[in-house]
């Protein structure tokens, strides 16, 4: 699975003859370049055709994933300026019947994220301390899966949703919900950013090469970075 008013002021008139004209000067090229960078930025192109089917194929296939579930990980989170090793595991029985629960590195129980297919709630193990927080909701997730998401494929069913070319080549596909991406070669699922209850959550497979479940999965939601290594089965 990234203002306070002020009173206005009188800004400084701009000094007149030639210290006016290279003012102006200088401002149309400061104006120019962050026109032209912003006309720069990341284009999508939108499929249509043959490449359009085949990349929906291709999302289509990278959602077939087999339950039950089991995994276990180790790995990194880093929040409010701290990097917390943890050991996790993973249980899906189903798709809407799942629990991944995080320890510290001597096995105490911190916290398990429950996901009954329509909301993932956050339970406090007894090894929690300030995290997380006592009073910690639960989120309405809607069908996500997080065993899909861990072993490489999209988080919710892919139904839907427009096919575009990134700017590296890539597929591009946006559904509700989540927005997925190939990697270059169009053979594999690299990255996929989801709305899940209002937060955004970018989830990156680095240094994937097989459709198997990825070694490792990075997960990035409101500034807070996750590092998920799989163990070895």
């Amino acid at each position: 699975m990234k203002v306070e008013g002020s009173s206005p002021r009188k800004l400084p008139e701009a000094p007149a003859g030639r210290g006016a004209r290279t003012c102006r000067g200088a401002l149309a090229l400061v104006l120019g370049a962050v026109l032209l960078a912003a006309g720069c930025g990341p284009a999508r192109q939108r499929l249509v055709g043959e490449e359009a089917r085949t990349a929906t194929v291709f999302f289509l296939s990278a959602a077939n994933v087999s339950f039950p579930i089991r995994a276990s990980f180790s790995g990194i989170a880093e929040f409010s300026g701290r990097t917390v090793p943890f050991i996790a595991g993973l249980n899906s029985r189903t798709a809407s019947e799942e629990t991944l629960g995080f320890y510290d590195p001597m096995g105490r129980a911190v916290l398990f994220l429950d996901n009954d297919g329509r909301s993932v709630s956050v339970i406090r193990g007894p090894a929690a301390n300030e995290f997380p927080p006592r009073d910690a909701r639960s989120l309405d997730a809607g069908p996500v899966s997080l065993g899909r998401i861990l072993s490489g494929a999209p988080g919710y069913p892919v139904s839907g949703g427009e096919a575009e070319r990134g700017a590296d080549g890539e597929w591009v596909l946006a559904g509700r919900g989540q927005t997925l991406f190939s990697d270059p070669s169009r053979r594999l699922l690299s990255r996929a950013e989801y709305d899940i209850s209002g937060k955004h959550v970018t989830v990156t497979y680095p240094g994937r090469d097989s459709p198997g479940p990825p070694r490792t999965v990075e997960v990035e939601v409101m500034g807070n970075r996750i590092v998920l290594r799989r163990d070895a089965e």
